[in-house]
């Protein structure tokens, strides 16, 4: 079913004013009323098993690839293929869409970068983005045909685990501006080499118009032939005197001092990114930039958390070698007792040991006063960090890490925990916070 076909079926199909074009779910379980349902079949789960929840929901109709038993006045609109049925709404928002499209890749800082531009656009004019991190190629499509039409801005997530991820959502969202926020090692076992994920993040360069932008680190820059392209991160767009602490983050950039109440120094670099995106905007990031005093960090991104005199920071949402070198140096930034818990990086292939061993020698060169390492993997950092003199000690599981730290009088003392994904590492802080052992671990 063609784009034009399928968004005519759609709009026949009135909430409101006829003019409205109403939102799509794909999980019954957070249907709200007046929602399209799109049944996806997933690896584990088949979205049509979940149709009658969804109009019990308050679901008004269906998209699905098979005529379903479901109540005669609910709508089913049959398509080949659900997922490139919300590709094709997605696409026909886009051409409708009259403001500016922002999108955002890159191997760390993708999620802070568009929370943090979308804050700053929206002193600006009115914007919409995607929730959470809403970047693979089922989000982004849900994201863009849930997003309002009257907006100035919309700012877009790219999540790519191998090529062509990016490629296949630059078709959709055809950006106005292009943004790589950070290349570094990720997703090797699929990517299969750093210069990969080079050309997979490149792939956000994907036929860019005459009036289009790309912005990119200086460093990675060579490495893309961008006709209209703004760099960030060395030369005359870099951060010049960071001072640190637990309050948050101090740098200036082109003489103008700028301050995050994020204690981090991948924001830093986050928030030189978003002000090249505002910048290629035609929008002055020198009159908004004062407002970043006010933003806040995204859940599980460098979040602070003070207890009396030990200072937590939950990092745990995600972990590659480029995000955790980051963290680190920027703990040992901080004064006090500086205690490191990592976990796993995982989706590193063949050279997961490598990487794993870099980090224990890095936390030994940076000097970190104690390192606590969980994991399979984690347990080669742990013996290179010890080799090279560092304090350290490794940990099976979760409970017998969460005994030692909740058992030793620390003093003041700044904790770092960051992980993969796959490692839960939010566990030990929530653990940690509630000063017991949670049930789980």
């Amino acid at each position: 079913m063609n784009t034009e076909k399928l968004a005519n079926i759609l709009k026949g199909i009135h909430i409101g004013k006829p003019s409205t074009f109403f939102g799509f779910s794909i999980d019954s379980r957070a249907v709200k009323g007046g929602e399209v349902f799109i049944a996806l079949r997933g690896k584990v789960h088949d979205g049509h098993n979940f149709a009658e929840e969804a109009i019990k929901k308050g679901a008004v109709a269906v998209l699905c690839e098979r005529l379903l038993d479901l109540p005669k006045n609910v709508p089913q609109i049959l398509v080949e293929d659900s997922l490139m049925a919300l590709r094709n709404i997605a696409l026909w928002k886009r051409e409708n869409f009259k403001g500016k499209v922002v999108a955002i890749a890159g191997s760390a800082g993708k999620t802070t970068t568009k929370e943090m531009t979308a804050f700053l656009l929206s002193k600006v004019g009115k914007v919409c983005k995607t929730p959470r991190n809403y970047n693979s190629q089922v989000g982004v499509p849900l994201s863009v045909a849930n997003f309002e039409e009257d907006c100035a801005f919309w700012v877009v997530e790219l999540g790519a685990s191998q090529k062509g991820d990016v490629k296949r959502l630059v078709e959709i969202v055809k950006p106005h501006i292009r943004a790589i926020t950070a290349i570094g090692e990720e997703h090797l076992e699929t990517f299969g080499c750093l210069d990969d994920v080079i050309l997979g993040n490149g792939e956000i360069f994907y036929g860019m118009g005459e009036e289009d932008w790309g912005v990119c680190p200086t460093k990675v820059s060579h490495c893309y032939a961008i006709p209209k392209k703004l760099t960030f991160g060395d030369g005359d767009f870099s951060a010049k005197d960071i001072k640190l602490s637990a309050e948050g983050v101090s740098f200036k950039v082109k003489g103008k001092e700028v301050f995050i109440p994020i204690p981090s120094l991948a924001v830093v670099e986050n928030a030189l990114c978003a002000f090249r995106i505002l910048e290629a905007l035609g929008i002055e990031w020198r009159e908004l930039s004062n407002s970043l005093a006010d933003f806040h960090p995204v859940e599980g991104r460098f979040r602070v958390i003070k207890r009396k005199d030990i200072i937590l920071i939950d990092d745990t949402y995600n972990a590659n070698p480029p995000s955790v070198r980051m963290a680190l140096k920027s703990l040992s930034l901080f004064n006090g007792y500086r205690i490191a818990v990592l976990g796993d990086m995982l989706e590193l292939g063949e050279l997961s040991e490598a990487y794993h061993r870099e980090i224990g020698r890095l936390c030994a060169e940076l000097g970190i006063d104690l390192c606590l390492f969980y994991g399979d993997h984690m347990k080669y950092a742990y013996q290179e960090c010890l080799q090279k003199g560092g304090n350290c000690r490794f940990f099976d599981d979760k409970k017998g890490l969460l005994d030692f730290l909740l058992g030793k009088p620390f003093g003041k003392a700044v904790i770092l925990f960051k992980g993969s994904r796959g490692m839960k590492m939010e566990e030990l802080v929530e653990g940690f916070t509630d000063g017991k052992l949670c049930g789980y671990l």
